[in-house]
């Protein structure tokens, strides 16, 4: 049941996913489903947490940004796959076993480095709120018909029909955006947010720097 559940996932997007919708495909009645399930949100459950444990997740011998950037694209393989997972991750968070596996790691990791366990969850946090709104943002440039037109084509065509003169910050760098393909601004985008985490971790690293002390007169 979850198979083909996982498979409509793969063909109409989660958010399409209903009882009845997976009845019709496996040729029985609706009714029939829920004796093996509650409701459609436990099916989403069980199709999220299916979905996600196809994830190899990389060794955890590497240090926590390599370790990061693999997980990115590997979790961005399997979420353009399965469109509306990353849609449901970032309304439900990490509610599914496998997304609770990623986060202990993830933390365990940076803490690991000498960041502390509030920032490592802080971190961890901002990372794939970022990774999941970036491939939620690629989902339908993946699934549109032949001939549809490259993304943002409307902003771009706004951004430059206004005076250059008066809008130098669109000038200069619109034409720099439109010239950006989709993998090459996910993979400069991910090296934006591991620089960051790189140097959270660095200066945690680095010699501790004390301010001298005023002695009292």
């Amino acid at each position: 049941m979850v198979q083909t559940a996982v498979a409509l996932v793969r063909e109409q997007g989660l958010r399409q996913l209903s009882m009845r919708t997976l009845a019709e495909r496996l040729r029985v009645t609706p009714m029939a489903l829920y004796k093996h399930v509650a409701n459609r949100d436990a099916l989403v459950l069980l199709c999220a947490e299916a979905i996600l444990q196809t994830l190899v997740l990389p060794s955890e011998q590497q240090d926590p940004v390599a370790w990061l950037r693999l997980l990115a694209g590997r979790l961005r393989a399997v979420g353009l796959a399965h469109p509306g997972l990353m849609e449901f991750l970032l309304e439900q968070g990490p509610v599914v076993h496998t997304a609770l596996v990623i986060l202990d790691r993830t933390v365990s990791g940076l803490h690991a480095a000498g960041i502390p366990w509030k920032e490592a969850g802080a971190l961890h946090n901002t990372f794939f709120s970022w990774l999941a709104g970036a491939i939620r943002r690629q989902e339908p440039w993946d699934v549109g018909a032949p001939g549809t037109p490259p993304p943002f084509e409307r902003f771009f065509a706004a951004a430059q029909s206004l005076p250059a003169r008066d809008y130098p910050g669109l000038a200069h760098s619109v034409p720099h955006m439109r010239a950006t393909d989709v993998e090459r601004e996910f993979e400069q985008s991910l090296g934006f947010m591991l620089e960051g985490i790189q140097r959270r971790i660095d200066a945690r690293q680095g010699p501790s720097r004390k301010r001298p002390r005023c002695r009292l007169r």
